[in-house]
């Protein structure tokens, strides 16, 4: 009888092996999950990985996320729900625990956050790095009071504006952790902490007014003028709710002011957001909200919904607000997010003209936190609003929020505590 023959097996292939350019490559190509999974793989991947986060060139084109707290994750964890993977993940986070925390923005891959003294706090959610901002006791319009035991208590507001001569209102006083609620409304990151040199750009009461600082020092810059912005290679553009826009570059040793296109709305409204699309126009979104009551106006408000939303571009030359049937093969993510617009051709799990929302309204979030989130993509063909992921996971506070993940790394974590 013959010997029988054992088939020799192809060696298993040593991925372990693949030259560094080559799986940088590779890794330029992948969404935050799969690359985190790479490094996972074997030491030699999570050190090419590791290599280009330390280096900045992790790679920048990532689907956003959804990102929201939940009792199942604690108070020391938030939820993310991946557009991309259509999945649920649980984050860790540093202290202090969200749960004590509200978020007033989120860009860059960074969450702009505000602790229980109303102190801002940069954190990202994939890397866990903190970076602590100046604090409230440095902005224009702020006096901290402290009580007998020389401990700070509570901050006193005064009203004024930038007109001339002042006019100033009686001030107010606020707790630490009230202030945030009723002063913030929304920040936004010129570019990536990682990268250097950024700008964090706040919305705030009195009056809708505008103040920056530079990440690294120790004091906030008051601008006198405001309401809803975008950033743009330099360039922060923001719109008023009568829809004027103004450019403000913050880079020179004074700030640059630019009235670019005058008021064009009859009505104000309060929910307007401002973007700079792929193709180089100023989008203004104007979104409307209702609380159906069935025609009763006695019934108890139960649950605020989009109703509608219409897209306009910013015709600088004409000074005119040209409305828009559609995006086409783009979408739009608005809320406390830096609004963006990304081609759907690069994202290919978005879908095509619509928008992507989540709940900013100021005073429903103030009034009412603890009710239903207005969250969900709304089609601008049909008009129509559907969720995001059902059953929704998210507690109704924090409210939840859209950004895109972020793996680079600033080299410096400050504890925020």
């Amino acid at each position: 009888m013959a010997p029988s023959v054992v088939p020799m097996l192809p060696p298993h292939p040593d991925w372990s092996g693949l030259p560094d350019d080559i799986l940088s490559l590779v890794f330029d190509l992948l969404e935050c999950t799969d690359l985190l999974r790479s490094a996972a793989v074997c030491s030699a991947w999570r050190k090419v990985l590791s290599d280009a986060r330390n280096l900045n060139i992790c790679p920048r084109r990532q689907t956003p996320c959804l990102l929201y707290c939940t009792e199942a994750a604690g108070a020391s964890a938030v939820g993310m729900y991946s557009l991309l993977e259509r999945r649920e993940y649980t984050i860790p986070l540093p202290g202090p625990p969200i749960s004590n925390r509200t978020w007033i923005g989120s860009s860059h891959g960074w969450i702009i956050t505000a602790d229980e003294k109303s102190n801002l706090i940069l954190l990202n959610p994939i890397t866990g790095e903190q970076i602590a901002l100046p604090p409230v006791t440095t902005m224009e319009h702020i006096k901290p009071i402290f009580n007998q035991d020389v401990v700070l208590d509570k901050y006193e507001m005064s009203y004024y504006n930038s007109k001339i001569p002042r006019v100033e209102e009686t001030p107010c006083e606020f707790d630490l952790p009230e202030y945030r609620d009723i002063v913030y409304y929304k920040a936004m990151l010129s570019s990536n902490p990682s990268s250097g040199d950024c700008i964090v750009m706040l919305i705030h009461q009195p009056y809708s007014q505008l103040s920056f600082a530079r990440v690294g020092e120790d004091h906030w810059n008051w601008i006198p003028i405001g309401l809803f912005y975008t950033d743009h290679e330099g360039w922060f553009y923001t719109v008023s709710v009568l829809g004027a826009v103004d450019a403000f570059n913050l880079n020179g040793p004074s700030v640059v002011h630019k009235r670019i296109l005058k008021d064009m709305l009859t009505l104000g409204y309060e929910q307007m957001y401002i973007v700079q699309s792929p193709w180089g126009d100023i989008l203004i979104i104007n979104r409307m909200t209702i609380i159906p009551r069935n025609g009763n106006p006695e019934i108890e408000e139960t649950e605020l919904y989009t109703s509608d939303i219409v897209v306009y571009k910013a015709d600088i030359g004409e000074q005119k607000l040209v409305k828009l049937t559609g995006i086409d093969d783009y979408s739009l993510f608005i809320g406390h997010n830096t609004s963006s617009c990304l081609p759907v051709k690069d994202y290919h799990m978005l879908m095509p003209n619509h928008v992507y929302i989540t709940d900013d309204e100021y005073l429903w979030l103030l009034e009412f936190r603890h009710k239903r989130r207005d969250v969900g993509i709304y089609s601008l063909e049909n008009n129509s609003l559907s969720n995001v992921v059902s059953p929704e996971p998210w507690k109704s506070w924090l409210p939840p929020i859209w950004m895109m993940p972020n793996l680079m790394k600033t080299g410096t974590v400050q504890n925020a505590s």
